[in-house]
């Protein structure tokens, strides 16, 4: 009896050399992206590349970001111009064509989907501060690579499931409930692609989609950019571009 506990005690001590816990995971996370200070510097983000909607020819795109949780996205079809703007608080969508249109503001889910993308920091960086609840639900697999998923509950009850991978430790997927138009569906994201810009890693590549149609969307940035001053009208309400196809920057 006493050599089986002592075989159990033994393995019990060799297993809890190799495990991950939750807090160490983060800290990896961190690390991988950058590091805090490197994070933390960042004030603004602006990026811009081209964005696909399944077959559909693919559109120019912009997001710009500022402190604390502003953002705005921009695409460009052409004749037709999508803006969409949250100062953290209050949000509008404008579909603007031929450079006219009225601005509409959007329902408080909406406005909530962009403070969630406008966190520079992410839900992980000071997760105890901001209110989060993060907790290891175990391995999985994303596509071929094996994965930690993440499950994180933000202050206000929603939840998400952040899959980083188990080597670099960089996200490779995110799902969640995201509204749209009134109705709220599961959504996942995957991330390719990572580059650094001033030390910080970032997906140059992210499709989207539900479950039933995993590649609905696709990004990919052309360039990004960090640390670009931006004034706080950029947030607003927004007005329709100077001229047809050209997004109001």
């Amino acid at each position: 009896m006493r050599r089986r506990t002592l075989v159990v005690l033994l393995f019990c001590g060799v297993y809890g050399l190799h495990a991950q816990t939750v807090d160490e995971i983060v800290a990896k996370a961190l690390q991988a992206r950058g590091g805090v200070s490197a994070i933390k510097a960042i004030q603004s983000e602006r990026l811009t590349g081209h964005i696909s909607f399944e077959k559909n020819s693919p559109a120019g795109f912009m997001v710009q970001i500022k402190r604390p949780e502003k953002m705005r996205e921009e695409i460009d079809f052409s004749e037709k111009t999508m803006i969409e703007t949250t100062d953290g608080s209050t949000g509008w969508r404008l579909m603007a064509t031929n450079g006219t249109g009225t601005p509409e503001q959007l329902t408080p889910g909406e406005v909530q989907n962009m403070e969630g993308g406008a966190d520079i920091d992410g839900p992980l960086l000071d997760y105890r501060r901001k209110g989060n609840k993060v907790e290891l639900v175990g391995k999985a697999k994303v596509g071929n690579e094996d994965a930690y998923k993440l499950k994180v509950i933000d202050k206000k009850g929603e939840v998400r499931y952040d899959y980083l991978d188990a080597n670099s430790f960089l996200e490779i997927k995110w799902e969640g409930q995201v509204e749209n138009a009134g109705k709220t569906n599961t959504f996942a994201s995957l991330f390719s692609d990572y580059r650094k810009v001033q030390g910080v890693m970032f997906a140059f590549a992210i499709t989207s989609g539900t479950a039933d149609n995993p590649n609905a969307q696709k990004i990919v940035f052309d360039k990004v950019e960090v640390n670009v001053p931006m004034s706080d009208t950029l947030f607003g309400k927004p007005s329709p571009p100077t001229r047809a196809g050209q997004p109001a920057h």
